[in-house]
């Protein structure tokens, strides 16, 4: 049986950024060696290597209203967290 790879993040902007292009949300726990941050796991993806590259390069465009409604969604996680 194949493990499923997970990509961690503590950048809840980014995680943002993989939920509006569709990178699968997993779950959120603190962070191990800093208790008081939270990492945001998702799915593996080719996409995400992308992703990253054009947020580091501001050429990554997305929908604004999408993006608040996944940040929303991202807060709503932390707050029942």
């Amino acid at each position: 049986m194949e493990t499923q790879k997970e990509y961690p993040t503590r950048d809840m902007s980014l995680s943002a950024c993989f939920m509006v292009d569709g990178v699968r949300y997993l779950r959120v726990e603190h962070d191990k060696e800093e208790t008081r941050r939270l990492v945001f796991y998702f799915e593996e993806n080719p996409d995400i290597e992308r992703i990253v590259q054009e947020r580091a390069n501001g050429t990554h465009i997305v929908s604004s209203v999408h993006y608040d409604e996944c940040l929303r969604r991202l807060k709503s996680i932390i707050h029942s967290f």
